[in-house]
């Protein structure tokens, strides 16, 4: 590493005087130089949150895109960029300084690479930030005609991340307070479908094809939760019927005894702390999570007078029946859980306007015709 490298990381990070900051970045040569010691310039700014360091190194051609040779901690893997959106909203100036960057940038000059680079910073900018920087994000992706891969949109990306990994129930409801705050400015993306084209190279996102956000988190995250509660049921169990064994044929006069019960205890306390989290993170997603999205969804699926809303799923063009809905009955003092389950259960009562079901009438009347026929 130059000297002059050396020295400008060493003033980032300790001294955080900008005059010197400037001479220094004057007098590098390679403004993008890392190793394994260190990392760049720009992602040492990104990381202590030194926006005006951070634009002067823009303002002389550091790369947003590159990620550092550093693989040990897992927000050290990701490029500048991403590390700036994963450090939530303490760094929301730092958000805005780098989505003003890369809004000037051409199409042209960025590479594969950094088009998916583009596409994870909506992705974690609903995980991780503000519903302005979420926004933001979004026109710049519309800007430089990047599209979602497969459409993984951001809420199926958050939905995941969330409702597989996440264990703290205070944290999960915090980030789906946000999430609902953004679908009430833009819902299009709760019918937005994802489709796994190839399976083979789908790593760790769903094998299925044509489900909704929703679907994803009733049959896939859903699923997923509670394979792990009966994993751990099954574990505990087990656990349970060591201890009567070993209650059973090792005395406590044994010398080990003391010993294996306090491991056992500790190990005990560690996976039912887990199980609990578990529990607690399903129930939340399944009482509320899902209802909500159901009810941000009944909406556009339900017809208003002569207009009725366009809806992203595409159709075919042939008029479809019309089928009378019926009222939904009055709230009557229902808590708003159970009136959203109430409007779901109605709304599925009432047949679906969907693919499916015009085929269905379809076979319907082709069957009462032929049956009129033979008669």
């Amino acid at each position: 590493m130059g000297v002059h490298n050396m020295k400008l990381n060493t003033s980032i990070v300790e001294r955080h005087d900008l005059s010197e900051i400037a001479r220094h970045i004057d007098k590098v040569v390679n403004i993008n130089f890392q190793c394994k010691a260190r990392p760049t310039a720009l992602h040492a700014a990104v990381l202590h949150n030194n926006v005006q360091v951070a634009a002067l190194l823009l303002r002389r051609g550091a790369d947003m895109m590159m990620p550092p040779l550093k693989k040990s901690a897992r927000d050290e893997s990701e490029c500048t960029l991403l590390t700036a959106f994963k450090l939530a909203e303490s760094h929301e100036k730092m958000q805005d300084l780098l989505l003003r960057h890369l809004s000037g940038c051409s199409r042209d000059h960025l590479d594969s690479v950094a088009l998916k680079n583009i596409v994870r910073v909506a992705q974690y900018a609903m995980l991780y930030c503000s519903a302005r920087v979420f926004f933001a994000a979004e026109e710049v992706k519309k800007k430089l005609l990047v599209v979602n891969p497969m459409w993984f949109n951001p809420l199926m990306y958050t939905i995941v991340q969330v409702g597989l990994y996440e264990e703290n129930v205070d944290k999960c409801a915090m980030i789906f307070d946000r999430v609902v705050q953004i679908l009430d400015r833009d819902s299009t993306m709760l019918w937005q479908r994802y489709y796994c084209l190839n399976v083979a190279k789908r790593g760790s996102l769903p094998a299925f094809t044509g489900g909704t956000a929703l679907g994803m988190l009733l049959f896939y995250v859903l699923a997923g939760r509670q394979k792990r509660c009966t994993e751990y049921a099954g574990y505990l169990a087990g656990v349970e019927r060591g201890k009567a064994r070993m209650a059973q044929y090792m005395p406590a006069t044994d010398p080990h005894h003391d010993g294996l019960v306090q491991f056992g205890i500790e190990r005990d306390a560690k996976h039912k702390g887990i199980h609990k989290k578990n529990l607690a993170i399903m129930q939340h997603l399944g009482n509320e999570v899902a209802p909500c999205l159901f009810a941000k969804m009944l909406p556009p699926m339900r017809p208003s007078g002569k207009n009725r809303p366009m809806m992203p799923p595409k159709f075919p063009t042939r008029s479809s029946p019309k089928l009378p809905l019926q009222p939904l009955p009055k709230r009557h003092g229902l808590s708003p859980r159970s009136w959203q389950w109430l409007q779901l259960r109605q709304l599925l009562l009432t047949p679906p306007l969907s693919m499916l079901w015009r085929r269905t009438l379809k076979q319907v009347r082709l069957f009462r015709l032929r049956s009129t026929e033979l008669s």
